[in-house]
């Protein structure tokens, strides 16, 4: 894992555990300092393809780490 997959990581970790659900791409983005969306997006897709994180398409704020379980969601 990159230094960047690590931050985005843990920035999704912490976010989990202080709100209850997951961050969206524009919260990951301020929050760590990125400059575009895409980068974001690239990242998350990349935890995503490794295994590191779980994500519903199509549905916002669905990343989660892989440890975590979703509640109530089809």
């Amino acid at each position: 894992m990159t230094p960047k997959q690590n931050n985005v990581y843990k920035y999704i970790e912490e976010y989990w555990r202080e709100f209850g659900y997951g961050p969206a791409i524009d919260d990951i983005m301020y929050g760590l300092g990125y400059r575009g969306r895409g980068e974001v997006h690239k990242i998350l897709r990349r935890l995503c393809e490794m295994g590191a994180c779980k994500m519903i398409p199509n549905r916002a704020r669905s990343i989660r780490p892989v440890y975590m379980k979703f509640r109530n969601i089809e």
